[in-house]
């Protein structure tokens, strides 16, 4: 067995943890398929200005079915007129609760009324 096979998995494996390594990762590989030349100067380039503008932070990640379900909260409150819980629910293909928890997690908030 070659020492770099080992050094190699636990690279990947620590990679998954760095938010920048993966950020580099994911910018190297879409300048790839398409088709840039000088990849990694582009790529570094565009980590460089990330870590200046975020840099010192901690950077908030959504997962995708939480930006989905936010979506879909302000959808919903848009077409909620108070008294159509129901007929939502059959539009969206959800239930009358999450109906309910989802306009309740959107309701506008008093503190931003002034």
């Amino acid at each position: 067995m070659s020492n770099s096979t080992p050094r190699a998995t636990t690279a990947s494996a620590a990679n998954k943890l760095d938010p920048i390594a993966v950020l580099r990762e994911e910018l190297a590989a879409a300048a790839v398929c398409h088709g840039v030349e000088r990849v990694e100067e582009l790529t570094e380039e565009l980590v460089r200005r990330y870590v200046q503008r975020l840099g010192g932070g901690q950077v908030y990640v959504p997962v995708r079915r939480i930006v989905e379900r936010d979506k879909l909260a302000k959808e919903l409150y848009a077409h909620f007129d108070g008294r159509n819980t129901r007929e939502l629910a059959r539009r969206f293909g959800i239930s009358v609760r999450q109906v309910q928890r989802l306009l309740s997690s959107k309701r506008p908030t008093l503190a931003g009324a002034s």
